[in-house]
Protein backbone atom coordinates (compact mmCIF):
# COMPACT_ATOMS: atom_id res chain seq x y z
CA UNK A 1 0.00 0.00 0.00
CA UNK A 2 3.02 2.33 0.77
CA UNK A 3 4.65 1.84 -2.59
CA UNK A 4 1.34 2.32 -4.06
CA UNK A 5 1.39 6.11 -2.69
CA UNK A 6 -1.14 5.51 0.02
CA UNK A 7 0.37 6.75 3.75
CA UNK A 8 -1.30 7.16 6.89
CA UNK A 9 -3.24 5.76 10.05
CA UNK A 10 -6.86 6.28 8.92
CA UNK A 11 -6.17 3.87 5.59
CA UNK A 12 -4.06 1.30 7.31
CA UNK A 13 -6.58 0.77 10.29
CA UNK A 14 -9.22 0.87 7.17
CA UNK A 15 -7.21 -1.82 4.98
CA UNK A 16 -6.56 -4.02 8.47
CA UNK A 17 -10.81 -3.81 9.15
CA UNK A 18 -11.44 -4.84 5.82
CA UNK A 19 -8.54 -7.47 6.07
CA UNK A 20 -10.43 -8.70 9.27
CA UNK A 21 -13.88 -8.65 8.03
CA UNK A 22 -15.09 -12.48 8.36
CA UNK A 23 -18.48 -12.23 6.21
CA UNK A 24 -19.27 -10.14 2.78
CA UNK A 25 -21.82 -8.10 4.71
CA UNK A 26 -18.95 -6.98 6.53
CA UNK A 27 -16.02 -6.49 3.68
CA UNK A 28 -18.58 -4.42 2.01
CA UNK A 29 -19.39 -2.35 4.75
CA UNK A 30 -15.36 -1.75 5.29
CA UNK A 31 -14.83 -1.30 1.08
CA UNK A 32 -17.50 1.77 1.25
CA UNK A 33 -15.76 3.39 4.10
CA UNK A 34 -12.17 3.07 2.75
CA UNK A 35 -13.67 4.54 -0.42
CA UNK A 36 -15.17 7.64 1.65
CA UNK A 37 -11.68 8.22 2.59
CA UNK A 38 -9.81 8.10 -0.94
CA UNK A 39 -11.97 6.97 -3.93
CA UNK A 40 -8.52 5.58 -5.78
CA UNK A 41 -7.65 3.88 -2.69
CA UNK A 42 -10.76 1.88 -3.17
CA UNK A 43 -9.92 1.23 -6.82
CA UNK A 44 -6.98 0.03 -6.02
CA UNK A 45 -7.32 -2.48 -3.42
CA UNK A 46 -10.73 -3.44 -6.02
CA UNK A 47 -7.81 -4.80 -8.11
CA UNK A 48 -6.71 -7.07 -5.97
CA UNK A 49 -8.80 -10.83 -5.59
CA UNK A 50 -10.03 -11.02 -1.49
CA UNK A 51 -9.82 -13.86 -1.74
CA UNK A 52 -6.13 -13.33 -1.13
CA UNK A 53 -5.96 -10.95 1.94
CA UNK A 54 -9.69 -10.71 3.42
CA UNK A 55 -10.93 -13.35 5.89
CA UNK A 56 -14.92 -12.95 4.28
CA UNK A 57 -13.71 -14.63 1.36
CA UNK A 58 -11.11 -17.27 3.25
CA UNK A 59 -12.15 -21.19 2.40
CA UNK A 60 -13.59 -22.25 5.82
CA UNK A 61 -12.16 -25.88 4.71
CA UNK A 62 -8.58 -25.13 6.14
CA UNK A 63 -8.85 -24.24 9.96
CA UNK A 64 -6.35 -22.03 10.87
CA UNK A 65 -6.52 -19.07 13.46
CA UNK A 66 -3.05 -17.09 12.19
CA UNK A 67 -3.79 -14.49 10.12
CA UNK A 68 -0.35 -12.88 9.14
CA UNK A 69 3.38 -14.69 8.32
CA UNK A 70 4.70 -14.04 11.71
CA UNK A 71 5.64 -17.92 11.35
CA UNK A 72 7.96 -17.24 8.50
CA UNK A 73 9.64 -13.88 10.45
CA UNK A 74 10.20 -15.44 13.57
CA UNK A 75 11.86 -18.94 11.87
CA UNK A 76 14.10 -16.00 10.00
CA UNK A 77 14.74 -14.10 13.29
CA UNK A 78 15.92 -17.33 14.90
CA UNK A 79 18.35 -18.12 12.15
CA UNK A 80 20.46 -15.00 11.89
CA UNK A 81 23.46 -16.38 13.26
CA UNK A 82 23.54 -19.41 10.84
CA UNK A 83 22.50 -17.04 8.16
CA UNK A 84 25.92 -14.92 8.25
CA UNK A 85 28.02 -18.57 8.16
CA UNK A 86 29.70 -20.19 4.93
CA UNK A 87 26.32 -22.26 3.05
CA UNK A 88 27.72 -25.65 4.74
CA UNK A 89 27.66 -24.53 8.19
CA UNK A 90 24.41 -22.31 7.50
CA UNK A 91 22.72 -25.62 6.77
CA UNK A 92 24.30 -27.57 9.21
CA UNK A 93 23.25 -24.73 12.23
CA UNK A 94 19.90 -24.98 10.72
CA UNK A 95 19.88 -29.02 10.86
CA UNK A 96 20.82 -28.98 14.37
CA UNK A 97 18.58 -26.63 15.50
CA UNK A 98 15.56 -27.96 14.12
CA UNK A 99 16.44 -31.57 15.09
CA UNK A 100 16.75 -29.99 18.48
CA UNK A 101 13.62 -27.70 18.39
CA UNK A 102 11.19 -30.75 17.29
CA UNK A 103 12.64 -33.04 20.17
CA UNK A 104 11.59 -30.11 22.72
CA UNK A 105 8.52 -29.23 21.67
CA UNK A 106 7.86 -32.68 21.45
CA UNK A 107 8.76 -33.32 25.01
CA UNK A 108 6.79 -30.43 26.56
CA UNK A 109 3.92 -31.54 24.80
CA UNK A 110 4.01 -35.33 26.39
CA UNK A 111 5.41 -33.91 29.64
CA UNK A 112 3.15 -30.60 30.45
CA UNK A 113 0.52 -30.19 28.43
CA UNK A 114 -2.36 -31.88 30.33
CA UNK A 115 -6.35 -31.93 28.66
CA UNK A 116 -7.22 -32.69 25.05
CA UNK A 117 -6.77 -29.34 23.71
CA UNK A 118 -3.12 -27.29 23.23
CA UNK A 119 -2.56 -24.44 25.35
CA UNK A 120 -2.47 -21.28 23.39
CA UNK A 121 -6.06 -22.60 22.10
CA UNK A 122 -7.48 -22.89 25.74
CA UNK A 123 -6.93 -19.17 26.50
CA UNK A 124 -8.83 -18.27 23.28
CA UNK A 125 -11.58 -20.74 24.73
CA UNK A 126 -11.85 -19.15 27.49
CA UNK A 127 -11.29 -15.94 26.34
CA UNK A 128 -14.25 -16.41 24.00
CA UNK A 129 -16.55 -18.15 27.09
CA UNK A 130 -15.69 -14.63 28.99
CA UNK A 131 -17.02 -12.58 25.99
CA UNK A 132 -19.97 -14.82 24.74
CA UNK A 133 -21.05 -14.73 28.69
CA UNK A 134 -20.54 -10.72 29.27
CA UNK A 135 -21.71 -9.48 25.52
CA UNK A 136 -24.44 -12.23 24.11
CA UNK A 137 -28.10 -13.52 24.88
CA UNK A 138 -28.71 -17.35 23.73
CA UNK A 139 -32.08 -17.72 22.37
CA UNK A 140 -32.79 -21.44 21.89
CA UNK A 141 -34.18 -23.05 19.04
CA UNK A 142 -33.29 -26.49 19.78
CA UNK A 143 -30.13 -28.33 21.34
CA UNK A 144 -28.76 -27.48 18.00
CA UNK A 145 -29.73 -23.99 17.04
CA UNK A 146 -29.02 -20.79 18.88
CA UNK A 147 -29.95 -17.18 17.75
CA UNK A 148 -27.30 -15.18 19.78
CA UNK A 149 -28.08 -11.16 20.74
CA UNK A 150 -25.77 -9.15 20.99
CA UNK A 151 -25.24 -5.91 23.26
CA UNK A 152 -23.94 -3.83 20.64
CA UNK A 153 -26.90 -4.55 17.91
CA UNK A 154 -25.99 -7.80 16.54
CA UNK A 155 -27.62 -10.90 16.20
CA UNK A 156 -26.36 -14.38 14.77
CA UNK A 157 -27.37 -17.84 14.49
CA UNK A 158 -25.16 -20.74 16.02
CA UNK A 159 -25.37 -24.49 14.68
CA UNK A 160 -23.79 -26.67 16.86
CA UNK A 161 -23.83 -29.88 15.05
CA UNK A 162 -22.15 -27.88 11.90
CA UNK A 163 -19.75 -26.24 14.34
CA UNK A 164 -20.82 -22.98 12.39
CA UNK A 165 -21.72 -19.60 13.34
CA UNK A 166 -23.10 -16.71 10.81
CA UNK A 167 -20.27 -14.30 11.86
CA UNK A 168 -17.61 -17.46 10.13
CA UNK A 169 -14.87 -17.04 13.28
CA UNK A 170 -15.79 -20.93 14.03
CA UNK A 171 -15.82 -21.81 10.30
CA UNK A 172 -12.32 -19.88 9.65
CA UNK A 173 -10.77 -21.36 12.74
CA UNK A 174 -12.48 -24.17 14.19
CA UNK A 175 -12.08 -22.44 17.58
CA UNK A 176 -15.46 -21.54 18.96
CA UNK A 177 -16.03 -18.05 18.44
CA UNK A 178 -18.35 -15.99 21.80
CA UNK A 179 -21.31 -16.50 20.24
CA UNK A 180 -20.92 -20.67 20.17
CA UNK A 181 -19.33 -20.08 23.55
CA UNK A 182 -22.60 -18.60 24.55
CA UNK A 183 -24.93 -21.65 23.19
CA UNK A 184 -22.25 -24.34 24.30
CA UNK A 185 -22.06 -22.55 28.41
CA UNK A 186 -26.20 -22.28 27.85
CA UNK A 187 -26.12 -26.29 28.36
CA UNK A 188 -23.51 -27.03 30.16
CA UNK A 189 -21.33 -28.36 27.44
CA UNK A 190 -17.70 -29.19 27.08
CA UNK A 191 -16.46 -26.73 25.06
CA UNK A 192 -13.21 -28.43 23.98
CA UNK A 193 -15.68 -31.04 22.20
CA UNK A 194 -16.42 -28.58 19.54
CA UNK A 195 -12.84 -27.87 18.35
CA UNK A 196 -11.52 -29.45 15.27
CA UNK A 197 -8.66 -32.20 16.01
CA UNK A 198 -5.99 -29.82 14.42
CA UNK A 199 -5.73 -28.14 17.86
CA UNK A 200 -5.77 -30.97 20.06
CA UNK A 201 -2.56 -32.85 22.34
CA UNK A 202 -2.73 -36.11 20.44
CA UNK A 203 -2.36 -34.22 16.82
CA UNK A 204 0.23 -32.18 17.92
CA UNK A 205 2.18 -35.03 19.11
CA UNK A 206 1.43 -36.69 15.85
CA UNK A 207 3.09 -34.18 13.94
CA UNK A 208 6.09 -33.68 16.40
CA UNK A 209 6.51 -37.85 16.54
CA UNK A 210 9.58 -38.07 13.68
CA UNK A 211 12.51 -36.97 14.17
CA UNK A 212 15.53 -35.08 12.26
CA UNK A 213 17.82 -38.30 12.18
CA UNK A 214 21.47 -37.65 13.41
CA UNK A 215 24.14 -37.16 11.10
CA UNK A 216 27.88 -38.23 11.44
CA UNK A 217 30.78 -35.70 10.79
CA UNK A 218 32.66 -35.16 8.11
CA UNK A 219 35.38 -37.45 8.60
CA UNK A 220 33.14 -40.29 8.15
CA UNK A 221 31.50 -39.32 4.94
CA UNK A 222 34.81 -40.46 3.03
CA UNK A 223 34.62 -44.02 3.91
CA UNK A 224 30.87 -43.88 2.63
CA UNK A 225 31.62 -42.09 -0.73
CA UNK A 226 34.86 -44.52 -0.85
CA UNK A 227 32.59 -47.51 -0.17
CA UNK A 228 29.55 -45.99 -2.80
CA UNK A 229 32.32 -45.65 -5.54
CA UNK A 230 33.97 -49.27 -4.93
CA UNK A 231 30.59 -50.70 -5.06
CA UNK A 232 30.01 -48.88 -8.45
CA UNK A 233 33.05 -49.78 -9.90
CA UNK A 234 32.28 -53.66 -8.56
CA UNK A 235 28.41 -53.31 -10.62
CA UNK A 236 29.95 -52.48 -14.20
CA UNK A 237 33.11 -54.77 -13.20
CA UNK A 238 30.58 -57.25 -13.17
CA UNK A 239 27.90 -55.81 -16.13
CA UNK A 240 31.17 -55.85 -18.54
CA UNK A 241 32.02 -59.57 -18.04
Amino acid sequence: MKRAGFTGLAYKKALWMAARATTTAEFDVMMKQICKLNIKLGEWMNDKPPSQWSRSHFNPYPKCNIFLNSLCESFNASILEAREKQIYSMLEWIREFLMTRVQQNRDRAASRWKGKICPRIKKILQKNGDKGSSDCIPIKANDIHYEISCFDGSRCTVDLQRHTCSCRRWDLSGIPCKHAMSAINSQRLDAEDFIVECYSVATYLRVYQPCIMPVNGPEKWNTLISTITATKHSQRSWETC
